[in-house]
């Protein structure tokens, strides 16, 4: 049987290339992994598509092994991902080992912060402005998705890929590229996309549910949040509000906000999209920029961070202090 050296190498040869530091990160990790058992695995709280289809196939991947693993998280999996789940029964063990995917600080574990954060051994990440403290980490930014290095890693330890696993993986991708077209996709992203195809994993459907599929709530969520888009920077920066009179008008759920964030960008002409949602202790903000505006580090003016085209902060209570604050920031990268 090949050594996890040879099988990293065979992995990242089949992508295009192979970086010795890379490499031997990945080698590293893999091996850690198949010395654990009784592992836990979270993902971060409002989950999103990568975080939990990295979460469910690393954990399919250790059962594979023949390993008990079980994943978790602070909030509640909305239902377009309940396929990640089929299958996927609750196993008994006492946890021994912490493993976190796609969680770039230790807040974004939510309420198992306080319970978990110091206890996470592995973090495998793929955000620029990771911040986790954790024993071993491989952090690449360069992935389009986290689901990327859970590729890698999972072919570093020699894990079978089946359906389910390739599924995962793939809808990880499809979502935190939009389907391909964000401009953090790489060769290597559809290379891997390509592997992943292979076993009978349906693409189509996965896209419709998680990208394209809205709910009533959402369509008139969207419709209310354009109502009172803001054009500022020379037209150059939107800004959509959303309040939580709204949310609560259009019964829309944490699921139902997917999406909404990235309509202000998507207009010509907009090198910075700005979602400002009303949250309990203040305001939630999504940044979704061209090459113009690093959101990651406009995001990280305020306290936050994430990637060069995507990225997030929070406010206090002060809604027109926040605003301020954000398009004079914008206004200054601008010029």
């Amino acid at each position: 049987m090949a050594s996890v050296k040879k099988r990293t190498v065979n992995a990242l040869k089949l992508c295009g290339a192979v970086d010795k530091d890379y490499r031997n990160q990945i080698v590293k990790v893999a091996k850690k992994l198949l010395k654990m058992d009784n592992v836990l695995i979270f993902s971060h709280r409002s989950p999103d598509g990568d975080t939990l289809g990295c979460a469910f196939a690393l954990c399919r991947g250790m059962r594979v092994l023949g390993k008990k693993a079980n994943v978790r998280c602070a909030d509640e999996i909305p239902e377009k991902y309940s396929f990640m789940l089929e299958g996927m029964e609750q196993q008994s063990f006492e946890p021994q080992h912490f493993v976190s995917v796609d969680i770039a600080a230790p807040h974004l574990l939510g309420s198992l912060e306080e319970e978990y954060a110091k206890k996470i051994e592995i973090c495998i990440d793929h955000h620029v402005s990771n911040s986790f403290d954790a024993p071993v980490k491989l952090v690449d930014a360069k992935a389009a998705a986290t689901a990327e290095v859970i590729w890698l890693t999972l072919s570093a330890m020699g894990v079978e890929m089946n359906k389910e696993i390739a599924s995962c993986l793939f809808a990880a991708i499809s979502t935190d590229t939009g389907c391909f077209k964000y401009s953090n996709v790489t060769p290597r992203t559809h290379l891997i996309a390509v592997e992943l195809m292979k076993y009978d994993v349906d693409c189509p459907n996965i896209n419709f549910k998680l990208l394209d599929e809205v709910s009533q709530a959402q369509l008139e969520l969207k419709k209310q949040a354009l109502s009172n888009l803001e054009y500022y920077c020379d037209n150059q920066c939107a800004v959509v509000t959303i309040t939580s009179e709204m949310i609560k008008a259009t019964n829309a759920s944490p699921e139902d906000l997917d999406g909404i964030s990235n309509i202000p960008r998507s207009i010509a002409g907009v090198e910075c999209g700005i979602t400002m949602r009303q949250i309990n202790d203040g305001w939630k903000i999504s940044i979704r920029s061209s090459e113009k505006v690093n959101a990651s580090e406009l995001c990280g003016k305020f306290g936050g961070g994430g990637h060069k085209a995507a990225a997030g902060c929070k406010f206090g209570d002060d809604y027109e202090d926040a605003k301020k604050q954000l398009i004079e920031a914008v206004s200054d990268m601008l010029k």
